[in-house]
């Protein structure tokens, strides 16, 4: 399978924040390090595919996350699971690079675009053409049970919609 662009530059971000951190001080405890190298991580092995999402996602969320990311209310992870799933069968998702990263105590904010493809014609939304999101993600991070590796407790997502006028120009 041919990897995009994006792929490879999530690969390239990793490697640069993973040196980065072990070559300076960023100011940051080790908790922060811990979530930012985790973002980092699975971003870089971010799966487009369900199933190859939900390997890499289940290792980011807690079972009890709060997600307010699709629909008008807060939802658990296992139902953003579901949510997901219906999101992979109707589009193909690629994800750029974190463009932005600021963590601060327990909450590390990013910004990246996603790249979304419609499986059919969806109203205004075209078979075949990419559609560029721009998403501001708010993670809440706590300790997972093994008291380090840092998990998600509660993300609040936000993005412009597929097709909206100020993605027209946007070049993915």
């Amino acid at each position: 399978m041919k990897q995009s662009e994006h792929y490879w530059a999530r690969q390239d971000d990793y490697r640069k924040v993973t040196e980065q951190m072990k070559n300076s001080d960023m100011g940051r405890s080790d908790f922060e390090n811990a979530i930012v190298e985790k973002i980092y991580r699975w971003w870089k092995d971010w799966k487009p595919d369900y199933e190859g999402w939900l390997t890499c996602a289940d290792t980011l969320y807690r079972e009890d996350c709060i997600i307010e990311a699709i629909g008008p209310k807060p939802q658990l992870y296992s139902d953003y699971r579901k949510a997901m799933k219906y999101q992979r069968d109707a589009f193909r998702m690629d994800m750029g690079k974190i463009e932005r990263c600021v963590v601060e105590k327990d909450t590390l904010t990013i910004f990246y675009k996603m790249y979304m493809t419609p499986r059919s014609d969806m109203g205004s939304l075209k078979k075949g053409e990419t559609y560029v999101i721009r998403v501001t993600e708010f993670n809440t991070f706590e300790p997972g049970d093994d008291g380090c590796d840092p998990m998600v407790n509660h993300l609040l997502l936000i993005a412009t919609a597929p097709g909206s006028e100020c993605e027209k120009n946007q070049s993915p």
